[in-house]
């Protein structure tokens, strides 16, 4: 069985269309479950980058035509797992973000705006920045040693 270890990364990017996001749930699934993240983790995981990608293409390529690519860095560091989402549409401004609040966002109708309270419900850490070159980066953060225990805890890496 492949492992993915501490310091291994993987890079990749996805056009710009809601087609490839199998792509991303596959490619996502298959390495936290090489960090040994357990079942129920690995598909918080899962579920928080395909809300991440889908707003991106929802919000921020809105109005957009083509859309760019989404890029994606899958690694492994100090303990966690993360996904940085790389956009370079239109950005959110988090500071301005207001939490639905339940049953209420329900009841008055909303069907619509839980995907950014859904990615921080299953992930542990959630990081929005701007970088360089017009690019949105959405780090999703999950910490292997907290969900993983023993069973799951990363093997030792070399030191030199």
């Amino acid at each position: 069985m492949t492992t993915m270890k501490e310091r291994d990364s993987v890079r990749f990017r996805i056009p710009g269309e809601s087609r490839f996001l199998f792509l991303v749930r596959t490619v996502v699934t298959s390495l936290a479950r090489a960090a040994h993240l357990p079942g129920d983790e690995v598909d918080k995981v899962e579920i928080a980058v395909d809300e991440a990608c889908t707003n991106v293409l929802d919000h921020a390529y809105r109005n957009v035509s083509p859309k760019p690519a989404i890029d994606l860095e899958i690694h492994i560091s100090e303990g966690q797992f993360i996904v940085d989402v790389i956009d370079y549409g239109k950005p959110f401004d988090f500071k301005a973000y207001v939490p639905p609040r339940f049953p209420d966002h329900w009841m008055e109708g909303q069907t619509r705006g839980v995907g950014l309270y859904l990615i921080r419900q299953c992930m542990d850490e959630t990081i929005y920045d701007q970088l360089p070159g017009n690019a949105n980066r959405f780090r999703l953060i999950k910490n292997i040693a907290t969900c993983a225990g023993p069973v799951g805890a990363v093997e030792p890496v070399e030191t030199r």
